[in-house]
């Protein structure tokens, strides 16, 4: 990608492993369907939605807020863990959605600083991380990086995201069809926490997490205040954002499994960034043409019932998979990314015994 930033890529050596010691999740209860959010919608657009994105409904938060969210998410992963919360050394915050509280929005004091008080992480160092979409990946890459280096000895990547007032707010003020607020009725709200330590196997845990930008294309996809009334808005240049991210993705895939010392038989899961069903689909096609190879059906999605839910969604699909059973012990995953920037993000892990562990604590835990 010209013009492109990258971090430098966090290929581990394998003494030096990170792992996903814990993670949690919490969905809303309420369900909200694409027909009735389109039926709300102040000039309903005349495409069907629900054909083109695959996505069915998404789950809505009621009478709890991003930072409810996030501490419900981190509540969840400190019932799994070996950890108290009180162990934590580092709490980070990764939410883009920063209402707090009704019809506001919260930049100060950081989420994270909200999230250690509720759980009682009171000896933990605590920051907010945003890097739109890829903001939990970013999250991993620092505490990581503060692992590997002695910072800390374990933390926790928490994000909470109340993205249904972006989509009220399109539902309120869409003016025609082809309107850049478009993309935003795919959005749902959920939450997200991994507590992560050093792996004590060296085989498992992350094997490559690999981030980069490319800020020329920053326009593709942007959040600002409405201008027309109260609230935030999501700008969306769909068509351009899927074509240049089908562009490069598969570069930075095959970078990746270069990295890890794998190839495409070696995996078992590809997780990508729940943006919609079918842009999940047109990806895949994206990357088997460029490795002039059919891509395995290995892909898990759950887009088609819980929308984007932003930074969060791979880990919404990886609760999925766990409790469908799909995601074993030992088993190879692909974390692919794709964010406002554009940011382009993967990540390869092979898992422990989280699955068996997370199935044995949280199976029917919805």
């Amino acid at each position: 990608m010209n013009n492109a930033s990258h971090f430098p890529p966090a290929a581990a050596c394998p003494e030096d492993r990170i792992r996903i010691e814990s993670f949690g999740v919490h969905i809303p209860e309420k369900v909200l369907t694409m027909e009735e959010l389109l039926a709300s919608c102040r000039r309903r657009p005349r495409w069907d939605l629900e054909r083109i994105t695959g996505i069915h409904e998404r789950r809505v938060a009621v009478n709890e807020y991003a930072v409810d969210l996030g501490i419900q998410a981190a509540r969840q992963a400190l019932d799994m863990s070996c950890y108290r919360a009180e162990d934590l050394d580092v709490v980070i915050c990764t939410s883009i959605s920063k209402y707090n509280r009704k019809n506001e929005f919260h930049l100060e004091p950081a989420s994270a600083v909200r999230i250690r008080a509720a759980i009682g992480a009171g000896h933990a160092r605590v920051f907010d991380v945003v890097n739109a979409c890829a903001g939990m990946f970013t999250g991993i890459y620092i505490l990581q990086g503060m692992i590997r280096c002695g910072m800390a000895e374990r933390g926790m990547v928490v994000s909470g995201e109340q993205n249904m007032p972006i989509a009220e707010t399109a539902a309120r003020e869409l003016r025609h069809s082809f309107d850049g607020q478009l993309a935003a009725l795919t959005l749902g709200d959920g939450g997200a926490a991994l507590v992560l330590d050093r792996s004590p196997d060296p085989h498992l845990g992350f094997q490559y997490i690999g981030l980069v930008t490319g800020a020329k294309h920053d326009h593709y996809c942007y959040s600002r205040p409405s201008r027309h009334g109260p609230g935030g808005i999501l700008v969306t240049k769909a068509r351009g954002l899927q074509r240049k991210g089908n562009e490069h993705f598969p570069a930075y895939f095959k970078r990746a499994l270069d990295a890890s010392g794998w190839s495409l038989d070696d995996l078992q899961h590809i997780i990508p960034h729940q943006v919609s069903v079918r842009a999940i689909e047109n990806g895949v096609r994206a990357v088997g043409n460029y490795l002039g190879a059919t891509v395995p059906d290995i892909t898990r999605c759950s887009a088609d019932h819980y929308g984007n839910t932003s930074t969060t969604s791979h880990f919404l699909a990886i609760h999925d998979a766990i409790l469908q059973g799909r995601i074993q012990n030992g088993h190879n995953a692909m974390l692919v990314s794709g964010a406002s920037g554009i940011v382009i993000a993967h990540a390869t892990y092979t898992f422990d015994d989280l699955p068996q562990r997370y199935r044995a604590r949280f199976s029917g835990v919805s």
